[in-house]
């Protein structure tokens, strides 16, 4: 870990304040009514919860996104700044109010989101990640990907560009891409991207092909450090197109939660490899965060920290090396 940078990484992508009920019904829209077994109420969005589980590891965060200023912008800063994540670089504006889904959550711990256009994600752009930042910080991880509309495209590959020029390692993480874009969001920032991986469902998209080999093939065609697809109670798949590794899932059982997990795993894989572990390391590192955020309710309440994910580890008898530089 440098000492010379102010931030080890720069989590930048959407924000939220979630509205999670529990044990709903999925027959909700035939009938009039409905009880929910549970209640809560948390911060969330991939750059809240990727910030708050690299802060949890160990690693010195800042959060880049777009709020309002609102009540619930006050509710989501307070829970990064309880957790040490710098919010200086959030970009606040009375003219946008903060993004605030309610999640919906069956019995079988899936989620199902509703949301609202128009809220202050979609206003993010790539000018407020400032070269200022990006000069003080050692890796840039965009954490939104396919839901900030003014980053599709060509403002994306700029801001990774401006990573890369600025000596920042990178990692992306895409959401699913309702527009039907898909790669036209995503293929300029890959070309300046060291770690990209997505979910077997949007990975099979990207590719034209659920074949695990076909798409990692396609993916071959880019210079990524690190491709890998995650592949739910399946665990991940990671490869640096050399050699490939498989990671199980450590959670058993049905999750009482989902939501966050992919946000938990990819902020465990960056914060093992910006501590120099190597791969297959980064991907326990990783299953084990996803694993602590997958048996409460929220995106990132129960974030673990490096010492959870060590204890976690050593009870599989799962070990973890340092890379050869």
């Amino acid at each position: 870990m440098s000492e010379h940078k102010q931030y080890d990484v720069i989590c930048a992508g959407i924000a939220t304040w979630d509205t999670l009920f529990t044990g709903v019904d999925k027959d909700l829209m035939e009938i009039d009514g409905i009880l929910a077994k549970g209640y809560f109420a948390a911060s969330g969005g991939d750059a809240v919860n990727a910030a708050i589980s690299m802060a949890r590891l160990g690693l010195k965060t800042a959060v880049c996104a777009a709020i309002g200023k609102d009540s619930a912008a006050l509710l989501v800063k307070g829970e990064l700044e309880q957790d040490g994540v710098d919010c200086s670089h959030l970009y606040e504006s009375a003219d946008v109010y903060t993004a605030s889904p309610v999640l919906l959550i069956d019995s079988e711990g899936e989620r199902h989101i509703i949301r609202v256009p128009d809220n202050g994600n979609q206003f993010f752009t790539e000018s407020m990640v400032r070269d200022e930042l990006l000069e003080n910080s050692r890796h840039l991880h965009l954490a939104s990907a396919n839901v900030l509309r003014s980053l599709d495209g060509k403002p994306l590959g700029r801001l990774f560009a401006r990573a890369k020029e600025k000596g920042l390692t990178t990692s992306l993480d895409a959401s699913y891409d309702r527009s039907g874009n898909w790669m036209k969001n995503i293929e300029d920032a890959l070309q300046n991207c060291d770690i990209f991986i997505p979910s077997l469902q949007e990975a099979a998209i990207y590719a034209g092909s659920d074949d695990l080999d076909e798409i990692c093939r396609f993916f071959s065609a880019y210079p990524l450090k690190i491709f890998g697809i995650k592949l739910g109670e399946k665990g991940v798949l990671v490869t640096d197109f050399h050699q490939t590794w498989k990671q199980a899932s450590l959670y058993h059982g049905t999750p009482v939660d989902t939501t966050g997990a992919g946000d938990a795993f990819l902020a465990g894989f960056v914060s093992a490899w910006l501590k120099g572990y190597d791969i297959p390391s980064c991907a326990a590192i990783g299953s084990a965060q996803s694993y602590s955020v997958l048996g409460a309710i929220g995106a990132n309440r129960s974030a673990g920290t490096w010492q959870d994910a060590l204890h976690l580890l050593a009870a599989y008898g799962i070990p973890l090396q340092k890379r050869k530089e």
